[in-house]
C-alpha cells in the first residue's frame, strides 16, 4: 500500500491511491494505517487535507488485511465512527454495528448498512490479528 497526497498546502489537495509515482514536494506519502492516523490527528477537521486523508482511510478500509496492529484497527474505526456522527458509547465495535443493525431494522432503513459493514469486516481482522 502506497497512497501519495499532493499539493498538500493547497485548497484541493490530489489523492493518489496505490501509487508507486515520485512525491513531489508538498506531499504526503501514506504507506501505513498508522501514517494516515498520525496525519489526521495533526490536522484541523476543517482543514482542506482532511477529505484527502478521508480518501486515503476509506481506501485502507475496503482491504483491512494491509492493517497490522489492533490500534490501527481501531482508530481507523473510530474516526469512520466519527465521520457519521455515531458515537460508540463504550460498545466494542460489534455491539456497535449491533446497535445500527437494531437502528436500521427499527426504522426500516439502510442508512447504517456500509458502516455496518466496515464495522463486522475490522472485527473479523482484529480477529485474525488475535490468532497471529
Amino acid at each position: 500500500m502506497r497512497h501519495l497526497i499532493s499539493a498538500i498546502n493547497s485548497d484541493a489537495p490530489q489523492v493518489a491511491l496505490n501509487t508507486n509515482e515520485a512525491a513531489p514536494e508538498e506531499s504526503y506519502t501514506i504507506e501505513s494505517a498508522d501514517s494516515v492516523l498520525k496525519l489526521y490527528l495533526d490536522t484541523d477537521e476543517k482543514a482542506p487535507l482532511m477529505a484527502a486523508l478521508q480518501q486515503v482511510r476509506n481506501a485502507i478500509i475496503e482491504d483491512l488485511d494491509q492493517v497490522e496492529t489492533v490500534a490501527e484497527i481501531y482508530g481507523l474505526m473510530y474516526w469512520l465512527l466519527a465521520d457519521h456522527g455515531v458515537d460508540n458509547r463504550g460498545e466494542s465495535l460489534e455491539e456497535t454495528a449491533d446497535r445500527l443493525g437494531d437502528i436500521d431494522i427499527e426504522n426500516d432503513t439502510d442508512q447504517y448498512g456500509e458502516l455496518i459493514f466496515h464495522l463486522k469486516d475490522a472485527v473479523e481482522r482484529l480477529y485474525d490479528i488475535e490468532l497471529d
